[in-house]
């Protein structure tokens, strides 16, 4: 071959590979295919025997307004009476608000629900925000309202205060929360940690 039909060969091969970028960059939603991809095979893991146990599981979701939820467990399967609900175990989560800001949640175990992201976390549950720590037995997390609810031997620790409760309601959004005790006879146990604070 000449040296024309290289210079020709060359370009053809440039412009394929130029589409193929492009195409991948600006056409094709990687992460919503691995997204569909993980949930396809798991479902196939498990309905292959009610006793299967999908290892490292993963599920992402974005709102409408941006705010992003993901939740990742060592291990789970998907309830066989609600295919909806994946039970999972060792479980992490992170809620990236609009406005920057991390919501990190841990817990022995959850209930997620896949077609709301509505996720009941149980066992040992610790959620931090900003630079506030609350554990609790249980926590009812809302993505779609952007709130959440601990309940049963709640502890709620701040650079101010550390203080016990039956339930904390927290609203993302706001930053109001809600401090309850089951009993209204029982007050609210508050210990401050600001030292000779004066008027």
């Amino acid at each position: 071959m000449d040296k024309k039909s290289y210079i020709q060969i060359f370009i053809i091969f440039g412009i394929v590979i130029i589409a193929t970028i492009v195409y991948l960059n600006y056409f094709k939603n990687p992460s919503a295919e691995y997204v569909d991809n993980l949930r396809n095979n798991e479902n196939s893991k498990v309905f292959e025997g009610s006793s299967d146990v999908i290892k490292q599981m993963s599920y992402f979701s974005e709102d409408n307004k941006g705010n992003r939820y993901e939740i990742t467990s060592d291990s789970g399967i998907i309830n066989p009476d609600k295919s909806n609900l994946i039970l999972m175990n060792k479980v992490t989560a992170v809620i990236f608000l609009l406005n920057g800001e991390k919501i990190f949640i841990s817990s022995n175990e959850a209930k997620y629900n896949d077609e709301n992201n509505d996720t009941t976390f149980s066992g040992y549950v610790k959620m931090n925000y900003n630079d506030n720590i609350v554990v609790s037995e249980n926590l009812d997390l809302s993505f779609k309202d952007q709130t959440a609810v601990l309940y049963d031997n709640v502890n709620y620790r701040s650079n101010l205060t550390n203080l016990n409760a039956d339930r904390i309601f927290v609203d993302f959004i706001s930053k109001n929360t809600k401090i309850e005790m089951d009993d209204e006879k029982n007050n609210v146990l508050v210990r401050s940690k600001v030292k000779n604070v004066g008027n």
